[in-house]
């Protein structure tokens, strides 16, 4: 099912972030080969920040408090 952005809550778009850049890294390191050059491993390497800090924006976002005045 396809929902448009208008649609989603801040979390379920922060999810669909992290879920992206997941992926992305996860086939960058299926095509890694036996000798890596040093701009391919920096290349992964930014990869899995971006997909940390998305993560980490994520678990912020689901985390707080849903009601304004739970936050008290």
């Amino acid at each position: 099912m396809i929902r448009l952005v208008s649609e989603s809550s801040p979390v379920e778009i922060a999810w669909a972030n992290f879920d992206a850049a997941a992926i992305r890294l996860q086939l960058k390191y299926q095509e890694r080969p036996l000798l890596d050059t040093p701009e391919k491993v920096a290349d992964r390497m930014a990869a899995a920040q971006e997909a940390a800090r998305l993560w980490d924006e994520w678990r912020a976002l689901f985390l707080a408090p849903s009601d304004p005045g739970d936050a008290a």
